[in-house]
């Protein structure tokens, strides 16, 4: 068994932590002759770094319904208060293969969408900008769903950088 179908296999917040401290493990080092970039941005070098032409910020927030244990967009999440100029998306709905059922018949919810629609929804999102873009991904309420879509570029061989902001939205508000 790989390792990402063991973590399909355990409850998502299982997964949400594995991934977090997985990227919380990919620190920044910097020494007079060079920087290794992290996977995660604090909220003051995003704050510095808002013009910068390469960067594209997109809000991964979904409502999860623990009952029926499905993940629905939080758009009005996203309205009601966004970093300037991050994009919206639906990593539960546009970037998740719908319908998929396991050998008993039981409905796969969140699953992995097949290699086209997860490039064609990307392209829709980012443009043509893809190859020199640095992503910077953070959602309002779960990490998980900032980590879930840093798992689906890299997985997906995105040629760009991808980064998770430290603290989501509540370190961006807590910096003011």
């Amino acid at each position: 068994m790989s390792l990402v179908h063991a973590l399909l296999a355990v409850p998502h917040a299982r997964v949400a932590r594995c991934a977090a401290n997985a990227v919380r493990r990919m620190s920044c080092r910097a020494s007079a002759a060079t920087t290794t970039c992290s996977s995660l941005v604090q909220a003051d070098w995003l704050h510095g770094h808002l013009s910068d032409e390469d960067l594209i910020i997109l809000d991964a927030t979904q409502r999860l319904d623990r009952e029926q244990n499905t993940a629905s967009p939080d758009a009005e999440a996203f309205l009601a208060c966004r970093i300037p100029g991050a994009r919206y998306v639906d990593v539960g709905g546009r970037l998740s293969e719908p319908g998929l059922r396991n050998a008993r018949g039981d409905l796969l919810h969140n699953m992995r969408p097949a290699a086209g629609a997860l490039a064609a929804e990307l392209a829709s999102l980012l443009g043509v900008r893809a190859e020199a873009a640095h992503l910077v991904l953070y959602s309002s309420r779960h990490v998980m769903w900032a980590t879930r879509l840093w798992w689906l570029l890299h997985s997906s061989g995105f040629p760009g950088r991808v980064s998770i902001l430290d603290g989501g939205m509540q370190a961006w508000r807590a910096r003011g």
